[in-house]
């Protein structure tokens, strides 16, 4: 009984034992693995420090060469600056010098021309005076010349004063006052020059045809120079109108559907188969069924 409670205790001693050593040789195995891993780590913070310190000193010197450059450019500017003030003072200092020449230059032609400005100034200021003396003899006679034509324009408007006297007013075929009568070219053309009314001249012919004056047409019929009467077709808005046994400067009227006013015909002469006169027209054509705008 007692040898196999011993038997039981020496197997589990050895179970233990034997796990023991297996623990242990774990811890041993752990130890070792995070030891090289601690020395891993070790060598590359080694390198990266080594590294540091090589990027460090070339820092250092690109700085110190950039410090030497920058100094070194300084003071080639400040040289520069030096030579550009000493080449401005020289400058200033000439343009002063060329200035001071110029100007006493300037002062003595000034001087010298001022004698021959002053001698130059009277002559032209005497031209001027014997200018203005012929400009106001000039003028004097221009004056005389509108004095002449003023009186030659008072003489014309006199002439034409007594050439409208000589115009007359009568009754006309129609017994409408007519408007000034013309009996001859001078007192046709004073006609046309009032401006009041078309004047159309025409010399008619007795060969049955009609023959257009002015915006009508015309054909004698009869022309009885030993008594100064003659006789005439009018055809006006397509009517056709029979003058008969009229007689020289006597207004022959009619109407048309141009105007309110009456046309006239005035006869001046009557030759051999022929009659001289004048159509008188309104400058004004309105026709005369137009109602007056209210």
């Amino acid at each position: 009984m007692h040898e196999s409670n011993r038997s039981s205790f020496s197997t589990g001693s050895t179970r233990l034992l034997h796990i023991s050593v297996i623990a242990l040789g774990a811890l041993v195995i752990a130890a070792g693995g995070y030891s090289l891993y601690l020395g891993s780590q070790t060598s590359d913070l080694r390198r990266q420090f080594a590294a540091s310190q090589l990027d460090n000193a070339q820092l250092r010197s690109k700085l110190a060469d950039t410090g030497s450059q920058l100094q070194g450019a300084l003071d080639s500017l400040r040289e520069d600056l030096a030579k550009a003030e000493q080449d401005t003072n020289a400058s200033l200092e000439k343009a002063q010098s060329v200035a001071i020449r110029h100007a006493d230059v300037a002062a003595s032609q000034l001087a010298r021309k001022t004698a021959a400005e002053a001698k130059q100034l009277s002559q032209e200021l005497d031209q001027v005076k014997d200018s203005a003396a012929s400009a106001s003899t000039r003028i004097d006679g221009i004056t005389s010349d509108v004095g002449t034509v003023k009186t030659d324009v008072a003489s014309a408007k006199t002439a034409i004063d007594e050439t409208r006297s000589d115009l007359q007013r009568a009754r006309g075929d129609m017994g409408v006052i007519s408007g000034l009568i013309a009996t001859n070219g001078k007192q046709i053309q004073e006609l046309r020059d009032l401006g009041d009314r078309n004047i159309y001249e025409f010399t008619l012919a007795k060969n049955g045809k009609m023959q257009k004056v002015g915006d009508v047409q015309l054909m004698l019929r009869k022309a009885d120079a030993g008594h100064n009467r003659f006789s005439f077709d009018v055809l006006a808005d397509d009517k056709r109108v029979e003058k008969k046994d009229r007689t020289i400067n006597e207004p022959v009227q009619f109407y048309t559907g141009k105007a309110r006013q009456p046309y006239e015909i005035v006869v001046n002469a009557v030759g051999k188969n022929q009659v001289t006169g004048y159509l008188a027209t309104p400058k004004v054509t309105i026709a005369r069924n137009s109602q007056p705008a209210q």
